[in-house]
């Protein structure tokens, strides 16, 4: 062979062992996805001009391997016929489709009717609510916030928390001592803070008391995409691995972000593929069975 091709040849067996060595480095088997958004009654739009019907949805979870989708509702105060209406359309779409998992919504304003919503909607097989203190115009260190979330342990039902209000820089600690207050409690910090994730490390001091239970998961829907290749990805990962990564839940936050782009941020903060496995897949495994009492 001419040493000139020879020489080709040999630069692009390694181009292509390098390129199989990086993929094969990426975890690649099934993903839960606890945070998606979805239009849940007719018409419905998002202020994005992003798709975000059903039918946009589900032709996207298999070629990204999203085995299940937590699909996400936000209740309004004092709309107590919307916000059953609301969920009961989530239900109905993951009754039709199983891969689905159902995350529904109640407003901490509306008290005991907010309770009875969590009763009915248990006793339906959900098992995550999300609430949202910035579009439910809410303080997270309400009194009315404190009586839901003990509630929420009552009823073995974990609470998804939007995490970065730019009104309230306050707003993650305000959630953090929520969780501690409330042991009893499994709550999802979504973003995990987003610009304010340094704050986490704190987890790790409670770590040294008995009385602190491990009852905080954090999702990294948006922050991902959004810092997983900025000059804070080292600072995140080292955030992410202190505290635990058994912690730490896979999301998109789509149609912000889609699935494809998501998944490609994790993959480039470069967590090892056993460290991808837990964040995409066995970390939420875990926490849906704990809640169900059944592997999902």
């Amino acid at each position: 062979m001419n040493p000139i091709r020879k020489d080709i040849f040999a630069v692009s067996l390694l181009l292509l062992y390098s390129v199989l060595a990086r993929s094969q480095s990426h975890y690649t088997g099934p993903v839960i996805d606890l945070h998606v958004h979805v239009a849940v009654l007719p018409g419905e739009r998002n202020n994005l001009g992003a798709p975000d019907s059903i039918t946009d949805l589900l032709p996207m979870l298999r070629p990204n391997k999203i085995a299940r989708a937590g699909i996400i509702t936000i209740a309004h105060a004092g709309q107590l016929a919307e916000t059953r209406r609301r969920n009961d359309s989530v239900l109905r779409l993951c009754r039709l489709y199983p891969q689905l998992i159902p995350i529904c919504s109640v407003h901490p304003a509306d008290s005991t009717a907010a309770w009875s919503e969590m009763e009915r909607l248990k006793e339906q097989g959900v098992s995550i609510l999300k609430l949202h203190p910035s579009a439910q115009h809410f303080d997270v260190g309400s009194p009315e916030v404190a009586a839901l979330a003990e509630r929420a342990g009552a009823l073995h039902m974990a609470l998804l928390f939007d995490s970065y209000k730019p009104e309230d820089a306050a707003e993650l600690g305000k959630l953090m001592m929520l969780a501690v207050n409330h042991p009893d409690t499994k709550f999802i910090i979504a973003h995990a803070g987003f610009i304010h994730f340094a704050e986490l490390i704190t987890i790790n001091v409670w770590k040294k008391y008995p009385w602190y239970r491990n009852n905080i998961f954090m999702d990294i829907s948006a922050i991902a995409p959004m810092m997983g290749n900025s000059p804070y990805r080292r600072q995140l990962m080292w955030v992410m691995r202190s505290v635990g990564i058994s912690q730490f839940l896979y999301g998109t936050d789509f149609p912000i972000f889609t699935f494809k782009e998501s998944i490609a941020a994790v993959h480039r903060m470069g967590f090892t593929r056993a460290e991808e496995k837990k964040i995409f897949h066995d970390n939420a495994g875990r926490l849906i069975a704990s809640l169900t009492g059944a592997a999902k």
